[in-house]
């Protein structure tokens, strides 16, 4: 019988010789030859192979081989470093070996090892994937020595100037020719430059300087005055308090570059990496008088530090809107400095108090919120069991309206996340029982409007190892259920393959 087989390509830049086309040539070639009938193309086009973080197709492959049944039996790649060029090379492993744990074997198609299961066969494998890993290493130091070159040249890198400054393009004979806003440059040799923008926007730039630094203006004064005038950026935007901030901070006014202060070591793991600086490398459109004024005002503005009684002050103002405010809003509600209230006062919670939260009102709030809570987690544990039953499995609620028992055995605990603002961004936590009381634990993402989104099914291992948070969007490793059939389903997978709690 024909084995079925699905290929995996990724192309990291649409310059890079080893296209799409090319590798699955070569996977076409080798499935004709031993038989193989290619079902699915997996593609990640310009993805880098750093992580998986935005690999799709990867992610989706991932998906795919835990399916029930499994929907193909070997994965086809043209080489190692068309898996990932992971840092840690142990994650190239851990992806292929769950293919291979759910029977999906992978094939480097290219590879000299081929299909060979010998000890030399992982060795050659880790080897080739550590040369994958410093490869992007390499080349990222080489591409660093090279922008930093071309930096202190005067050509700038990447990103738009801002107003009074305008771009030029410059080939290898040295001809200038001036370049449109959102056009590109003509010939990959071509360098950029910036050189002072027309006169009224250079005019525009210097008054904008002069309002803050000779008149004592504010920021938010400034931009103000700017929106009142009709005056804009040069993409037609009004100005804002930000733009107005971003453009007394820009040393290319000042005739300096300082590029790659955001920059990060290739991989996941965040290096920052110290700017380059080039200065006086291009014609400055502020006077250096000027800028220096400029300069001193806005270091004055970052020194100052708000003493205890203004930052009481700003929960005093918060705790009005809200008298129930606790430690978790404060991130929602823009305050983000939660270290800088534990550092003056001991807690955030100490600090809400010698602002006046009434702690009867705190209680107040979370008795409800526990109500709100239990009355939804009953909700939900009881249309579970008529969806099971109604779909002709064995099951009965346990004492503890949350539990759910099957074929008087197998015990499923439902736990309701409910959304907050974490770091910024809206997720889930996991609160995680010391000793979980079941053999599956079913978490509930729960809505803004107390309705469940979607479900995660997991056994007492998988539960004890998953995130303690989660995202809008779950990691390849967790499926998520969104139907009443695909729970049902995903219920009966389970307890054909669990052994109850004794």
């Amino acid at each position: 019988m024909t084995s079925r087989a699905v290929a995996y390509v990724r192309m990291s830049s649409d310059r890079q010789e080893l296209s799409i086309g090319t590798q699955l040539a070569a996977i076409q070639a080798y499935a004709e030859v031993q038989e193989l009938e290619l079902v699915r193309i997996y593609e990640d086009s310009a993805k880098s192979g750093l992580n998986i973080a935005n690999r799709e197709g990867m992610k989706s492959l991932l998906r795919d081989v835990l399916d029930t049944p499994r929907p193909f039996d070997v994965v086809l790649v043209y080489d190692v470093s068309r898996w990932g060029r992971f840092q840690d090379i142990d994650a190239a492993a851990y992806y292929e070996y769950t293919c291979r744990l759910h029977g999906a074997k992978v094939i480097y198609v290219e590879e000299a090892f081929g299909t060979d299961e010998e000890p030399m066969t992982a060795l050659l494998k880790t080897l080739k994937r550590a040369m994958a890993a410093e490869y992007s290493r390499d080349l990222s130091v080489k591409s660093r020595a090279g922008q930093d070159r071309a930096v202190h040249l005067g050509y700038q890198m990447g990103q738009l100037p801002c107003i009074g400054l305008t771009r030029i393009a410059i080939d290898r004979l040295g001809n200038r020719r001036p370049l449109a806003r959102g056009q590109c440059k003509a010939m990959q040799s071509e360098r950029i430059a910036w050189v002072p923008g027309p006169p009224d926007e250079v005019e525009l730039t210097r008054r904008i300087f002069s309002l803050y630094a000779d008149h004592n203006g504010s920021i938010k004064g400034v931009a103000q005055q700017l929106r009142m005038e009709g005056k804009v950026g040069q993409d037609g935007r009004p100005f804002t308090t930000t733009r107005v901030d971003n453009l007394l901070r820009c040393e290319a006014l000042a005739g300096n570059f300082v590029w790659g202060s955001e920059r990060y070591a290739a991989g996941p793991a965040k290096k920052r990496r110290p700017p380059t600086r080039a200065d006086n490398v291009i014609e400055p459109v502020i006077p250096a008088d000027l800028w220096k004024r400029t300069q001193e005002r806005l270091w004055v503005r970052r020194r100052l530090r708000r003493d205890k009684e203004q930052m009481i002050q700003v929960l005093r103002e918060r705790l009005a809107e809200n008298p129930g405010l606790n430690c978790l809003d404060l991130e929602a509600m823009g305050i983000r400095s939660t270290r800088a209230y534990t550092n003056a006062f001991g807690s955030v919670s100490r600090a809400l108090e010698l602002a006046g939260r009434d702690p009867r009102v705190v209680r107040a709030q979370h008795e409800r919120q526990k109500l709100v809570g239990r009355r939804v987690g009953d909700r939900i544990g009881r249309d579970l069991a008529e969806l099971m039953q109604a779909n002709g499995l064995k099951c009965r609620q346990h004492p503890r309206s949350r539990v759910l028992v099957f074929n008087e055995a197998v015990r499923m605990r439902l736990q309701v996340l409910w959304p907050r603002i974490n770091r910024g961004v809206r997720r889930w936590h996991v609160l995680k029982a010391r000793r979980p009381i079941a053999d599956l634990v079913l978490l509930a993402q729960m809505d803004d409007e107390d309705h469940a989104m979607r479900f995660v099914l997991l056994d007492r291992t998988e539960y004890r190892n998953t995130t303690p948070w989660l995202d809008e969007e779950l990691p390849p490793y967790l499926t998520p259920i969104t139907t009443g059939q695909s729970l049902v389903q995903a219920m009966r997978d389970r307890l054909a393959s669990i052994s109850p709690v004794a």
